[in-house]
């Protein structure tokens, strides 16, 4: 035996065209809500952050031994490490974690190629021969972030920063989350 709507209850013509039209209706709503709100959102995760890239004139970060004397919001924070000029093997450099929210690195300067072919993209980096820059990371949002860096005991820089945040959606607007971000340059001599 087949079931049919219209088999369920005995219906006049006006009824079947009626109930025919409201599922078509129900239909074409639920079709047209698929197609009518195509976003979708993505679930990468993101952080509040304040960072600085601190880099010499021609790139080189000479050996020696580093501190790093920080004020984050007057909050005081020290770091210090060792750098040989010679970097780990696969090109990396050194990271210290100096407190839960911040942290310092050396990472090579690296010199990318786009190569293209049809549709297809792709990118290539490598390291620059002895060209190095320092990163430091600080967590949260910070006003302020006074920061004096000594090698070898004498003073290399000195500089306050103060962050200007910008909002930053890394699955889109209206997805969430919402992070707030800012990274600055200081040349170094």
């Amino acid at each position: 035996m087949t079931l049919s709507l219209f088999s369920l209850a005995p219906l006049g013509s006006r009824a079947r065209k009626a109930a025919a039209l409201a599922a078509g209706f129900a239909m074409a709503a639920a079709v047209s809500g698929c197609i009518m709100n195509p976003k979708a959102c993505t679930e990468m995760a993101c952080s509040d952050g304040f960072s600085v890239t601190a880099a010499t004139a021609d790139k080189s970060w000479p050996a020696g031994e580093y501190t790093l004397e920080l004020a984050v919001d007057g909050n005081a924070v020290s770091c210090a490490y060792s750098w040989t000029n010679t970097p780990k093997v696969g090109d990396g450099g050194v990271f210290v974690q100096c407190s839960p929210t911040v942290s310092v690195s050396i990472n090579p300067v690296t010199i990318c190629t786009e190569t293209r072919r049809g549709d297809a993209v792709s990118q290539s980096c490598t390291p620059a021969p002895g060209q190095f820059t320092q990163l430091l990371a600080v967590g949260g949002t910070p006003t302020r972030v006074d920061v004096v860096v000594r090698r070898d005991g004498a003073l290399l820089g000195e500089r306050s920063f103060t962050p200007a945040y910008r909002t930053w959606y890394p699955n889109g607007e209206g997805c969430g989350p919402a992070c707030r971000q800012d990274t600055q340059d200081w040349a170094l001599p």
